[in-house]
């Protein structure tokens, strides 16, 4: 064993000269390692992912996932995936979604599907950063992963597919500043639905932002949550109402509450009620209230074409080997309202063009 006196350092440096390797050295202070980040900045591209070799004639196994299992705008593209997968004939559907919105529970599943090594997956995060590293996760083990209707932005997902929930959050604003017309003064409640979900919370952030601008002296209260439940729902609606008799406004940042059948949480009101309501969403229970006047207009996203576009995407990534050189693909959204005269002034549609639309598949 050398010791560390001035012989055996000029021996140690003669070593290292020579470029021999040494067996044992003096005792030395490590290095200084340069800080960690707090956050790792996330690369302009994606990495490219090699998707597993799979046996001939067997199908692509592609992953749904959705913030909860049974909700029906979920159920709807669950629909849209299925159509897809049929129509490519060579794709097989697995739709996994925990019962409630559990990101925790959620980010499990999404564990689960790496180990059963999907071809790829397409997620509706409950919660961008718990998603954040299953998301990596998939993508290093050379799973394709996309997101759709809530992203999580800072994850190496190749892209988000929906709508620019800021702008759609404004358009729920403007949809309620043209309904009071010059009565702009007073109370406006707010229902969302799982607290802290990004998609909701970008919606509410456009919403809050666009009253800010054109009608200060709206009010905007504390958003109400319902997790996602049309009985809670329901029930927090009403509990709005009857707190605030005198309210202006109403946002629906989610249909949640009028995914039930009409009359819903305007059980109490024989007439449309002084609020004007303006929700999200545009299933089919949702379209007696615009006729009936109890809802003013629906911003609807196009969820059919959130699970039908996803596994065209990820299909597109995994067999024709496409790169995207864009991180978002506008779902675009349409607006729905009952009468033809405001469908025309705004660039929506009435709820019957819209009802076709939805049979056939066209919307």
């Amino acid at each position: 064993m050398l010791r560390c006196t001035q012989t055996s350092r000029a021996l140690l440096l003669a070593l290292v000269v020579a470029g021999l390797p040494l067996v044992a050295g003096c005792p030395r202070q490590p290095a200084a390692q340069p800080p960690t980040p707090a956050v790792q900045p996330r690369p302009k591209t994606p990495p490219t992912v090699q998707p597993s070799p799979r046996a001939p004639g067997s199908k692509l196994k592609f992953a749904i996932v959705p913030k909860m299992r049974d909700n029906p705008v979920f159920v709807l593209a669950k629909d849209g995936a299925l159509a897809e997968a049929k129509a490519l004939g060579d794709v097989e559907v697995l739709y996994e979604a925990p019962p409630e919105g559990d990101a925790v529970k959620q980010a499990e599943i999404v564990r689960s599907l790496i180990a059963k090594r999907v071809d790829g997956m397409a997620i509706s995060c409950n919660n961008a950063d718990v998603l954040k590293d299953p998301i990596n996760e998939a993508m290093a083990a050379g799973i394709p992963t996309i997101c759709f209707d809530s992203d999580s932005p800072g994850s190496q997902r190749i892209l988000y597919y929906g709508v620019d929930s800021r702008k759609a959050g404004a358009k729920l604003g403007e949809l309620l500043v043209k309904a009071l017309g010059t009565d702009l003064e007073g109370d406006v409640g707010q229902v969302t639905g799982v607290a802290g979900a990004p998609n909701l919370e970008e919606r509410m952030d456009g919403l809050r932002e666009y009253l800010a601008q054109k009608a200060p002296k709206l009010k905007l209260l504390p958003a109400q949550p319902c997790d996602d439940s049309t009985t809670t729902g329901l029930q927090v609606v009403q509990d709005i109402l009857r707190g605030h008799p005198d309210l202006k406004g109403l946002i629906l940042v989610g249909g949640w509450p009028i995914f039930s059948e009409f009359p819903g949480p305007f059980a109490e009101y024989p007439e449309p009620t002084k609020a004007k309501v303006v929700s999200f969403d545009a299933l089919e229970t949702e379209w007696e209230y615009v006729r009936r006047g109890y809802v003013y207009a629906l911003v609807a996203q196009r969820c059919f074409h959130w699970g039908k576009e996803s596994v065209r995407i990820l299909h597109e990534i995994v067999v024709d080997k496409r790169q995207y050189d864009t991180q978002f693909v506008d779902g675009g959204m349409d607006l729905v309202v009952r009468d033809k005269a405001l469908a025309d002034q705004i660039g929506g549609v009435t709820v019957d063009v819209y009802a076709e639309r939805w049979r056939t598949k066209r919307f």
